[in-house]
């Protein structure tokens, strides 16, 4: 397979590409930047995906947007051959109403989703221009663009629209996102979700003794912040916001947090998940027998009555989000064909078992897929501080370019190298 790839990087048009690419770096940029400035967070992305859109046109690809603005260039192979499908994702985790000011730094370009992933977008669109200028064409059917919803609010709406219920098959999917040299062929499985106390409520002075959600809430999350997860598989738990109070003078009547679970195992996460809940009904419960003294003692007080000191701790839970993931041995087909281009483009591989990528929904359906990186550099994601570093970053779209065409193959010089296992 080594020699194939690097046979492919040598033909003539490969090798037009690549030097398109770099050429072409300032260009990506410049698109980069544009589309960095339409704001587009998560299930708000139709204004970004119409541009994105019109970009694509201009190459004169064919583009096949659906209902949920997942945004693709389709070039069809030949008949029974394999389909590959490349996207990166749309969305920032940006609200609306993000300030999306342009600064720069140096060489660092400064602005809230420059690349997570808009730098997966820009480097698409390269790709494409490349092959166009290359008279490039696939051995198999490429199905190449942008995707919706893959932050967190999203919870993948756009790569679940396709693979759950468009129900589409391919025989491989490969995700664009992140600065630098990885190679992510796992998809870790996560859940996000609330769990919501409700007292009475009442005056912290007049109520005094009633049950209070906000201190139940506060036992409930140092009782999970002692909770150990397993070495093996791979887990982690965060508690991510908390929400409650009305006043400094009042005891809440409602309170809530939010928590993020992952594992490379899904039963390892729904067990643990379900341990979180035991613990808030545990503490509701040593909520209420906490203030039985003071039930016994105020509760009898003529003042006392308008307050209901025998209410306990109700508790309710929302899911916020979350995805099963998928394992792939690290030597499978399509990590192989990926090692070995990036092996081709100089550049070695940070080989990532696990992460939470629009790739996590094809693998839990079974489709190969694995997450490749951007070129360039970056830092502050997912803050408003977020910038990007273009220096060199050619080097990484000329490596995603051959990781694409060593998939597809390339009519006249290469045939694919990905197997067609899903699509028979």
């Amino acid at each position: 397979m080594k020699e194939k790839i690097e046979a492919l990087r040598d033909s003539a048009k490969v090798q037009k590409a690549l030097q398109f690419i770099r050429e072409d770096a300032d260009h990506i940029v410049e698109q980069q930047i544009k589309l960095a400035l339409i704001p587009a967070y998560s299930n708000h992305e139709e204004k970004k995906a119409a541009r994105f859109r019109e970009m694509i046109d201009e190459m004169g690809y064919d583009t096949i947007q659906d209902e949920v603005h997942n945004t693709f260039a389709v070039i069809p192979g030949p008949e029974g051959s394999p389909v590959v499908m490349v996207s990166a994702h749309l969305d920032t985790v940006f609200p609306l109403d993000t300030e999306l000011r342009l600064k720069y730094d140096g060489p660092r370009i400064c602005l809230p989703g420059i690349c997570d992933d808009t730098r997966g977008c820009a480097e698409v669109l390269g790709i494409l221009r490349a092959m166009k200028a290359a008279d490039i064409k696939p051995a198999c059917t490429l199905l190449i663009g942008g995707d919706v919803g893959e932050e967190g609010v999203g919870n993948f709406r756009g790569m679940r629209h396709i693979f759950n219920v468009q129900e589409k098959k391919v025989d491989a999917f490969v995700s664009i996102d992140g600065c630098g040299n990885s190679l992510t062929y796992g998809g870790v499985s996560d859940t996000q979700f609330r769990i919501i106390f409700r007292g009475p409520g009442g005056h912290s002075m007049g109520a005094f003794g009633i049950v209070n959600p906000i201190m139940c809430m506060g036992r409930t999350i140092a009782r999970i912040a002692e909770e150990r997860e397993p070495e093996d598989p791979f887990t982690i738990f965060n508690v991510s916001t908390v929400k409650g109070g009305t006043g400094v003078t009042s005891i809440a009547s409602e309170c809530s947090f939010t928590m993020d679970v992952r594992s490379a195992d899904a039963d390892v996460m729904r067990n643990f998940r379900t341990r979180c809940l035991e613990i808030a009904h545990a503490c509701a419960e040593e909520e209420y027998a906490r203030w039985e003294e003071e039930r016994n003692r105020l509760g009898r007080n003529s003042s006392a009555k308008r307050f209901n000191y025998e209410a306990r701790i109700e508790l309710d839970y929302e899911e916020i989000g979350g995805s099963i993931g998928g394992v792939q041995d690290e030597n499978c087909e399509i990590v192989t064909i990926l090692r070995n281009a990036f092996a081709a483009a100089g550049i070695e591989p940070e080989m990532r078992a696990l992460s939470s990528t629009d790739a996590n929904i094809p693998l839990s359906v079974g489709i190969p897929a694995a997450t490749i990186s951007c070129g360039g550099a970056s830092g502050g994601t997912h803050d408003i501080s977020e910038w990007y570093d273009p220096t060199d970053a050619y080097l990484g779209a000329q490596k995603n370019l051959l990781c694409v065409l060593a998939l597809t193959g390339v009519e006249g010089v290469a045939e694919p190298l990905i197997s067609k296992t899903q699509t028979v």
